[in-house]
C-alpha cells in the first residue's frame, strides 16, 4: 500500500499518533492508543496499522523504544491531507482582539507587539518580516542639528517605518542650508519609491548642473540618502520568544541546540523562508527536512503574509520543534495576519 491509498483506519492512527505526541513528548505506543480512542479494534490491529505507517515512512520509532513518533513526513502528510481547522478559545479571541485595538500608528512597534502575543499564544518563537525599506514610499525627512557638524537624519516612510542615522554634514550646518535641503527633498520626493529615487536624483543633477546652490542641494541629497539605512536592502527580522523553543524536550539535545542557536543567530535562513512566503495568502508550513542547510532542519516555521496599503507584503510566523499543534498554529496564523493587515489599512 502506497502513501496515497491509506485507509481511513490508518489516517485516524496517524492523526491519533500526531496528537498524542504533540502533547506528551513521548513515543506513543499501541495500549495507548487503545485506551485513548474508541478504534473499536484491538491493539493488535492499532500495531499493524502502526507497522503499516512505519513502512512508509510516516512514524519511526526511537532507539528500542516500543512507541512510536511521527517524522517529517509524517506530519506533511497530516497538515496536506488530515489537518482540519482548530476553533481559537474565547481567550485566543480576547488577546487577538486587544493587538487590534493597539493600532498601527507606530508600524515597527505594531509588528513587535503582534510578535510577543503571538508567542504568548503559541508557546514558540514568533518571527516576524518587517517589509523591505528600498518598497517603501518617501513621506517626510527630519534633519535635526546636534552640533557644530552633527546631525540627526529621520526619515518617515508612507507606510510609517521610522529610520534615522547620525551623519557628518560639515560646514552644511552652519550655513543655513540644512534647512533648505530638508524642504528640497520634502519637496521633491513626496510620495515617490524610495527604490527610484537615487535615479530621480541623478537626472536633477543635469537639470540643475548650472545652479550651484540647487547642484549642491542635489549632491548633498544624493550622499545623504546613499548612506545606510534610508535605502538599504536589507530586511528587518523581528524575534520573539526564542528561549521557549529551548525549552522543550527536543532541545535538549546539544547537537540540536547547536543548530538552533547557529539559525537564530545568523537569520538568514529564515528571512529566505518568510521571503518565499509572500505570494498568496494561505498559510505556509516548512516542516523539518524542508528547512534543510539552513540550520532549521529540527524546526517547523509556519508563517502567513500580511500586507499594508501599498500591497507591500510582510510576513507574520513561528518557529519551533516539529512537534507542534499545526491544527491551532495554523488557525492563530491565519487570524493574527488578518488583524495585522487590517490594523494598517485602518491607520491609512
Amino acid at each position: 500500500m502506497t502513501v496515497n491509498h491509506l485507509k481511513s483506519r490508518s489516517h485516524k492512527i496517524l492523526e491519533a499518533i500526531i496528537l498524542t505526541y504533540a502533547e506528551s513528548a513521548t513515543p506513543v505506543g499501541s495500549e495507548l492508543l487503545w485506551e485513548r480512542y474508541d478504534f473499536q479494534v484491538s491493539p493488535a490491529t492499532i500495531r499493524n496499522a502502526m507497522a503499516e505507517l512505519e513502512s512508509l515512512g510516516l512514524i519511526t520509532h526511537p532507539h528500542t523504544s516500543a512507541g512510536r513518533v511521527p517524522t517529517d513526513l509524517g506530519y506533511r502528510y497530516y497538515v496536506d491531507i488530515l489537518m482540519e481547522p482548530k476553533r481559537l478559545t474565547p481567550q485566543d479571541e480576547e488577546k487577538i482582539r486587544q493587538l487590534g485595538s493597539l493600532g498601527a500608528e507606530e508600524p515597527v512597534e505594531f509588528l513587535k507587539q503582534a510578535a510577543k502575543t503571538l508567542s504568548d499564544l503559541t508557546q514558540v518563537a514568533a518571527i516576524v518580516l518587517v517589509p523591505l525599506l528600498s518598497d517603501s514610499s518617501f513621506r517626510l525627512l527630519k534633519l535635526i542639528p546636534l552640533g557644530p557638524d552633527e546631525v540627526m537624519a529621520v526619515l518617515i516612510t508612507g507606510e510609517g517605518i521610522v529610520k534615522h542615522a547620525l551623519l557628518d554634514f560639515g560646514e552644511l550646518t552652519e550655513t543655513g542650508l540644512l534647512e533648505e535641503l530638508e524642504s528640497f527633498l520634502n519637496g521633491e520626493l513626496a510620495g515617490m519609491p524610495l527604490s527610484k529615487i537615487p535615479s530621480y536624483l541623478e537626472s536633477l543633477t543635469q537639470q540643475y548642473a548650472e545652479k550651484p546652490i540647487s547642484a549642491m542641494l542635489i549632491r548633498t541629497a544624493q550622499n545623504l540618502l546613499a548612506r545606510p539605512p534610508f535605502l538599504e536592502q536589507n530586511t528587518t527580522l523581528l524575534l520573539e520568544g526564542a528561549s521557549k523553543i529551548l525549552h522543550a524536550p527536543e532541545f535538549k539535545d546539544i547537537e540540536k541546540a547547536r543548530r538552533l542557536l547557529s539559525a537564530l543567530e545568523n537569520r538568514e535562513g529564515l528571512v529566505d523562508i518568510l521571503k518565499r512566503d509572500l505570494a498568496g495568502d494561505e498559510v505556509k508550513v516548512h516542516i523539518g527536512f524542508e528547512n534543510k542547510g539552513q540550520f532549521l532542519e529540527d524546526c517547523t516555521i509556519a508563517a502567513a503574509p500580511y500586507r499594508l496599503r501599498s500591497g507591500i507584503a510582510g510576513a507574520l510566523g513561528v518557529m519551533g520543534p516539529t512537534r507542534m499543534d499545526y491544527p491551532r498554529v495554523t488557525t492563530l496564523l491565519t487570524r493574527m495576519a488578518q488583524t495585522v493587515t487590517r490594523s494598517f489599512q485602518e491607520r491609512e
